[in-house]
């Protein structure tokens, strides 16, 4: 990776870490539901302040995106790092509300499935509790098989 596209990558990650800690900060201002599909989860994620629409919007495409690409984040936070160790094995489609936005992530593999599903509580807790659950490790399932040592 060349220096430009570092210092974008840093830029990125700084924007992304700002308006997570915003959504914490404020999360009594966000309410969250979700439901198991046959293979992952349906998230519902909205508030009723608009100005914190815009914050939910990009925070759900940023996480897509970093996904797909890879780009982690909480690495000392084994769900989150076996998460984007398994990146390829999960399928997200993020789709923007008025008010919000809903997600779908699943994967063919049962395992990773037990992750998504583990992931998508992690961040109801952030939702219901803000920086106390953030500041915390999120549990594996006893069942998932690490991919990661």
């Amino acid at each position: 990776m060349n220096a430009p596209q570092l210092t974008d990558r840093r830029a990125r990650h700084q924007r992304d870490q700002s308006v997570f800690h915003e959504l914490l900060r404020r999360h009594a201002d966000i309410r969250r539901e979700v439901t198991e599909v046959p293979n992952g989860i349906r998230a519902h994620t909205w508030t009723d302040a608009p100005d914190l629409v815009p914050l939910l919007h990009n925070h759900a495409q940023e996480m897509h995106r970093r996904v797909k690409e890879k780009f982690g984040l909480r690495f000392w936070d084994p769900a989150f790092a076996e998460l984007f160790a398994q990146a390829d094995k999960v399928q997200m489609t993020v789709n923007l509300t008025e008010n919000g936005v809903e997600v779908l992530e699943t994967s063919d593999d049962p395992n990773v499935v037990k992750l998504i599903r583990a992931h998508g509580a992690t961040v109801s807790a952030f939702v219901r509790e803000g920086g106390r659950a953030a500041s915390q490790e999120s549990p594996l399932p006893d069942d998932y098989q690490r991919v990661l040592g």
